[in-house]
C-alpha cells in the first residue's frame, strides 16, 4: 500500500462522477427531443385559429417596417386575427436618462459596447455631432439634440401604420411604469376578446414565425381539442438560437456562436422536456406537482385564461418564468409544441453577459412570486415549497454550470488526475459538447467532419465556460445595491439583419 486514499474517497472523484451523470442524463433529454421535435411530416387541413398577436416594443424603430410586412400578410391566413405593437412612454424617459449619461462622453466612449441602448445611427450622429463641436467630451445640450432628431418607435409605429391602412394592425401606447408584461396587459385590455378559442400570442419584433409554422401550431390545437375536448389553454413555442457573425473579431463570433449553440441545447435538454413532464402531470386527475417554466417568446395564451389568471405578472423584474409559476399555481398545463423556431442570439460579448444576467433575475424573482401570491390565498404551503425547490434547483443548476465546467476540464487535463476521476471528467465534457453537439447537427440534416466536430465543441465548450458569469453578476450587483431594478429595461437595442426565421 502506498498510502494513497481509494479514489472513490476523494471528493475529485465524487464531483466528476457527479458532473458526468447529469450531462449523460441531458444528453439523453436531448436525444429523446430530438426524436420528437421538428419531424417532418405532411401538413392535414384544419380550422385556422385567431391569434391576437402582440409585441411589446422599446428602442426599435429600425425594426417596426421588417415586423409589420412579415406578420400582416401571415395573419391574413388565419380570419380574426389581429396585430398589436405596444409601444411605452418609458421609452422618452430612458431617453432623458441616456442623454444625462452622454453628457462626458468621448469620441472612443461612443461604441455599442458602452451604449447598447442607442442604434449604430444614433452612435454615429453623436460621434460626428461631437467632432463638429470641437470639444473633448459631449455635452448634455449637443446630446439631446441629436437623439431628439430621431423618432421615437411610437413615432416610427403611428407613420407605418398611417402608411400601411391596415384595420387588422393596432398601436397601443402604454403610458405607465412597467416593462414588457405591463405592455403586453395594457394591449390585451383593449382587445374586449374573452374566448376559449382565441389566443393572444406573444413574440418579440425580431420574431419571423413562418406560415408552415403556425399552421403546424393550428394542427397541433386541433389534435389536442379532439384527446381534451378543448383548446390547449397555454401552449409554447420553444426556440433554437442562432448568431450571424456581426461581431468584429473571430473569438467573438465563435464565443457567441458557442454560447448560442449551448443555450439550444439547454432547450432540448431542460426546457422542453420539463414543460412535456409538468403537462402531464397537470393533465392528472389531483393536479400537478413541479413548476412550468415559459418564456416570452412564442407564448401563446388563451384569452379567457389570460383574463383568468390576470395576466403576466407586473410586480416583478421579469415576467415569463413568474407567468409559469402563477400557471403552475392553477395546475395549467403549458404544452410544448413539437417543432421549434429559430430567433437571434447575441452577438457582442457585452451582450451576451447582460443577457445572461438579465434573464438570471428570473430565479430571484421566485421568492416575490410565493410571498405574492400565497399571501392572496392562491396555492397551498406544499405548493410554493415545491416550486421554490424546484425554482431554487434550477437557479444553483444554472450558477454552478461553469465552475463545474473548469472543474472537470482541469481533472481531465491534470496529469496529477486518478484515471478514474480523469475518465469521469472527460465523460462529463463529452456528454456536454461532443455528442450533443453530432446529435444536433445530425438532426439538422448536416453530419459534421471531425475538424467541424472539434470546431464546434470548443465553442461550446467556451459558452458553457461563461455561462455562469451572467448568473454571478446579478447576484454580485443584489447585493452590492440591494435592489434588482435598474434605471434602463435591461436590454439592448437589436442590432441583428431582418432575417426570416423557422
Amino acid at each position: 500500500m502506498n498510502g494513497r486514499k481509494p479514489f472513490w474517497r476523494r471528493p475529485s472523484w465524487w464531483l466528476a462522477a457527479a458532473v458526468a451523470a447529469r450531462n449523460v442524463n441531458g444528453l439523453r433529454q436531448v436525444r429523446q427531443t430530438l426524436a420528437r421535435v421538428d419531424r417532418p411530416a405532411p401538413l392535414s387541413a384544419v380550422e385556422p385559429m385567431v391569434l391576437h398577436v402582440v409585441i411589446p416594443v422599446l428602442r426599435e424603430q429600425q425594426h417596426i417596417a421588417g415586423a409589420l410586412a412579415w406578420f400582416v400578410p401571415l395573419l391574413r391566413n388565419f380570419p380574426g386575427s389581429t396585430l398589436t405593437l405596444v409601444s411605452t412612454a418609458r421609452e422618452e424617459r430612458e431617453r432623458t436618462h441616456l442623454v444625462g449619461r452622454l453628457a462626458g462622453a468621448t469620441a472612443t466612449d461612443l461604441t455599442v459596447q458602452h451604449f447598447p441602448q442607442l442604434t449604430d445611427d444614433e452612435l454615429t450622429a453623436l460621434a460626428e455631432a461631437l467632432a463638429k463641436t470641437g470639444e473633448r467630451t459631449l455635452t448634455l445640450t449637443t446630446a439631446a439634440e441629436v437623439l431628439s432628431t430621431f423618432p421615437t418607435t411610437a413615432d416610427v409605429i403611428a407613420s407605418e401604420i398611417a402608411r400601411l391602412r391596415e384595420p387588422v394592425v393596432r398601436h397601443v401606447h402604454y403610458e405607465g411604469d412597467g416593462r414588457k408584461a405591463a405592455q403586453v396587459n395594457a394591449a390585451v385590455e383593449q382587445l374586449g376578446a374573452d374566448s376559449a378559442e382565441e389566443y393572444v400570442a406573444v413574440y418579440d419584433v425580431d420574431s419571423r414565425p413562418s406560415p408552415e409554422l403556425l399552421q403546424r401550431t393550428a394542427e397541433f390545437l386541433a389534435r389536442r381539442r379532439a384527446e381534451d375536448g378543448e383548446l390547449p389553454r397555454v401552449v409554447q413555442q420553444s426556440a433554437r438560437f442562432a448568431t450571424q457573425g456581426a461581431a468584429d473579431t473571430w473569438w467573438e463570433r465563435a464565443l457567441c456562436r458557442g454560447a448560442a449553440r449551448a443555450q439550444t441545447l439547454w432547450t432540448l435538454r431542460r426546457e422542453i422536456p420539463n414543460l412535456r413532464r409538468y403537462a402531464d402531470s397537470a393533465r392528472r386527475a389531483r393536479g400537478g406537482r413541479g413548476l412550468a417554466q415559459t418564456v416570452g417568446h412564442g407564448l401563446l395564451v388563451r384569452t379567457d385564461v389570460f383574463r383568468q389568471i390576470g395576466g403576466l405578472p407586473t410586480f416583478t423584474v421579469l415576467d415569463d418564468v413568474a407567468f409559469g409559476y402563477r400557471l403552475t399555481l392553477g395546475d395549467i398545463p403549458v404544452d410544448s409544441l413539437p417543432f421549434t423556431t429559430t430567433v437571434p442570439a447575441a452577438e457582442y460579448l457585452p451582450e451576451l453577459l447582460s443577457q445572461s444576467e438579465r434573464w438570471f433575475q428570473s430565479y430571484l424573482d421566485y421568492p416575490q412570486c410565493a410571498a405574492r401570491w400565497r399571501a392572496q390565498g392562491r396555492g397551498s404551503r406544499l405548493d410554493h415549497a415545491a416550486a421554490l425547490t424546484i425554482g431554487a434547483y434550477r437557479g444553483m443548476a444554472w450558477l454552478l454550470v461553469s465552475p463545474a465546467t473548469a472543474a472537470c476540464l482541469a481533472l481531465a487535463l491534470s496529469p496529477r488526475t486518478r484515471p478514474p476521476a480523469r475518465a469521469a471528467a472527460t465523460v462529463a465534457l463529452w456528454a456536454a459538447t461532443v455528442a450533443p453537439v453530432r446529435l444536433l447537427a445530425e438532426a439538422e440534416g448536416r453530419p459534421l467532419t471531425v475538424r467541424e466536430t472539434a470546431t464546434q465543441s470548443a465553442e461550446t465548450l467556451a459558452g458553457l465556460l461563461l455561462k455562469s458569469i451572467g448568473p454571478m453578476t446579478a447576484l454580485g450587483r443584489w447585493a452590492a445595491t440591494s435592489t434588482r431594478h435598474s434605471a434602463l429595461a435591461p436590454k439592448s437595442n437589436r442590432r441583428t439583419k431582418d432575417r426570416e426565421t423557422q
